[in-house]
Parts: structure tokens; C-alpha cells; sequence
């Protein structure tokens, strides 16, 4: 019985693996391609068929360095943000210990079923009021405002469960909220801090629709909006080896960065699901 349970899992983990690799297949062997090889053959690359022309075609037209350092500049400020204020608003919130601040929490998690759609109209006209429209800060606010109730869910579940006896012993040594929050607690959430910036990074970077609405300025564009154009609404006349290619150099950062902190991400999706 145990046998045919290992084996129908396995079976099912298998497909999922090739539900989620295929298509990551699909882009990064027609990135490597001309376009007319793409329409023969879009499942296998060839030494016939590779080329790097499309992958140079699309740095080139994207101007690859000027939207790389937009998309970082508005990936570094989000991510300061939703790090340093949802750390902080879900350490006041776990700390407190009336109905005041549960109600407030309530309304924050509340907060995370609400599509950004609603706000698109209002956003507009006030962040043309505070002159914050063609600016990466005004990107990266909208950014922290849309995902700062899901990091402070996050955390506020994650601090709950350190043990409030090291926060009285650093209050016995003399140690005010802040100073507790920067000693005690902001090392021990280097696990969940770790999961949240991978959790809320990837959408900042391969965010559309955000950056089309905040952004109308061309050298503010970021990757994800100039590998959109390439595209422009029509499939018919779109270049397909300027998408894949396109496609494949907006994806690579993130898929490094994610690689590179895979283990902490695991840690803490592990953590969170014991402590959840």
C-alpha cells in the first residue's frame, strides 16, 4: 500500500514538474532561435536553429541598461519599504494587547482581498496631486501600498510565535520598543523577511500594470512594459524571436536572485507552516 502511495505521488509531482518546466522550455529554446525556426519547429533546438541574434535584437531595442536600472530602482524601493514598515506595524500590532489594535489588524487583513483595479481611477489624480506620476518613488509607493497588508499578515503571524519572554528580559536591561525591535526581533526574522521579499519581489518586477499607470515617460518604462510593446496587442505581427528573447532577459535577474535565496525561502515557508 505504502508502494502505490509513493508511486501515484511521484506521478503527480512528475506532472506538476512538467506542467511548470515545459513552458520555461517553450521560452528559453525559441530564445536561442530565428524567428522562421520558431514557426518549423518550437519544441526543439537544433544547432541549425540557435542563434544569439534575437537575444542581441532585444537587449538592443529594449535598451536593456536603462529599463534594468528602472526595474531595480523601483524593485529596491518597494522592497525597503513593505520590509521596514511591515516589520515595524506588524511588531506594534503583535505587541499590543487591546481590542483597538485587533480591530486595525482585522481591517489590514481585510485589506488583502481588494483588487488594486478598484483604486486605479483615484490613484491617478492623487499622485498627479502629489506630483508623484513619471517617478520611480510614486511606482514604488503604489507597489507598497498594494502588498503592505499581506507582508504585515506575514510577519504580524511570525512574531506572535517568538517567545514574548525576550522581549521582557530586553526591557529588563533597559531597552525601549525600538531598540527591542532592532536587537531582539529584526535578526530573528531574517527566515520570513527572506520569503516576503521573494513573495512580493517577483510581482514588482514582472508587474504591467502598475508601471503603465504611474509611468508614461519612455526612458521611465520598465522591462516588463518594453517587452509588452513587442508584442502591442497583436499576436499576427508580433516577432516572436524578439519576444522569447525579451521574455528570457527580463525573466533571468529574478530567477538568479530567486536561486540564489532558494534556501531561505524554503526555510521559511517551512517555519511558517509549523508556526502557522
Amino acid at each position: 500500500m505504502r508502494k502505490k502511495n509513493r508511486m501515484i505521488t511521484n506521478t503527480i509531482m512528475l506532472i506538476i514538474t512538467l506542467i511548470l518546466v515545459v513552458p520555461l522550455w517553450y521560452v528559453v529554446n525559441n530564445a536561442f532561435k530565428q524567428e522562421r525556426f520558431i514557426y518549423i519547429n518550437p519544441l526543439i533546438l537544433t544547432p541549425e536553429s540557435f542563434s544569439l541574434e534575437g537575444i542581441f535584437s532585444a537587449f538592443r531595442i529594449m535598451k536593456y541598461p536603462l529599463r534594468f536600472f528602472n526595474s531595480l530602482a523601483i524593485l529596491l524601493v518597494s522592497c525597503i519599504i513593505i520590509v521596514s514598515v511591515g516589520s515595524m506595524a506588524a511588531y506594534g500590532i503583535a505587541m499590543a494587547k487591546n481590542k483597538y489594535m485587533k480591530r486595525i489588524y482585522n481591517f489590514i487583513v481585510i485589506l488583502i482581498t481588494l483588487p488594486i483595479q478598484l483604486a486605479i481611477v483615484p490613484l491617478i489624480f492623487m499622485m498627479k496631486d502629489m506630483h508623484l506620476i513619471n517617478t520611480h518613488l510614486g511606482t514604488a509607493l503604489v507597489y507598497s501600498g498594494w502588498f503592505l497588508p499581506f507582508v504585515i499578515f506575514l510577519y504580524t503571524g511570525f512574531i506572535r510565535k517568538i517567545p514574548k519572554e525576550l522581549e521582557e528580559a530586553a526591557r529588563v536591561d533597559g531597552c525601549g520598543l525600538l531598540r527591542s525591535f532592532i536587537s531582539i526581533y529584526m535578526p530573528l526574522l531574517k527566515t520570513i523577511t527572506g520569503t516576503v521579499l521573494i513573495l512580493r519581489g517577483v510581482p514588482i518586477w514582472n508587474g504591467l500594470l502598475v508601471p503603465m499607470i504611474t509611468l508614461t515617460r519612455s526612458t521611465l518604462t520598465t522591462l516588463p512594459y518594453k517587452l509588452y510593446t513587442f508584442i502591442g496587442g497583436d499576436s499576427i505581427s508580433a516577432s516572436w524571436d524578439l519576444v522569447f528573447a525579451g521574455t528570457f532577459l527580463v525573466s533571468m535577474p529574478i530567477l538568479i536572485i530567486f536561486l540564489a535565496m532558494q534556501r531561505v525561502f524554503i526555510t521559511g515557508a517551512m517555519a511558517g507552516a509549523v508556526k502557522g
